[in-house]
């Protein structure tokens, strides 16, 4: 629920700036390792906006794969979800020690308003 938020008072920002009064979408790329679940977050940003004049506002979640750099090669590779960080390097097989490169962020990529 904080996330959703904190969505929604960052677009309301953005959209004062831009002097609109209506939120229609919002767009959120977040991170395999940001804690986001989805479902949940769709769940509270819909409860949020229930009875405002943002009722009816899409919001459009993009997940970031994971990606890590193996810190005895170099080697950058990655996956879809956590699970990629107990993977061992494609290159050299390390198993520990990589550094996560992508996958932490929470980014407010977008946000259509009239």
């Amino acid at each position: 629920m904080a996330v959703a938020e904190n969505i929604l008072a960052l677009a309301q920002e953005a959209m004062e700036r831009q002097q609109c009064s209506r939120l229609d979408m919002v767009r959120v790329e977040y991170g395999a390792l940001a804690g986001i679940v989805p479902e949940s977050l769709h769940f509270s940003f819909e409860a949020l906006i229930r009875d405002t004049p943002h009722e009816g506002a899409r919001l459009e979640l993009v997940c970031i794969p994971l990606r890590l750099r193996c810190a005895f090669c170099g080697t950058s590779f990655g996956g879809e979800g956590q699970e990629a960080l107990w993977q061992p390097c494609p290159s050299c097989g390390e198993e520990f020690g990589h550094t996560v490169e992508q996958g932490k962020e929470l980014i407010l990529s977008r946000i259509q308003a009239s």
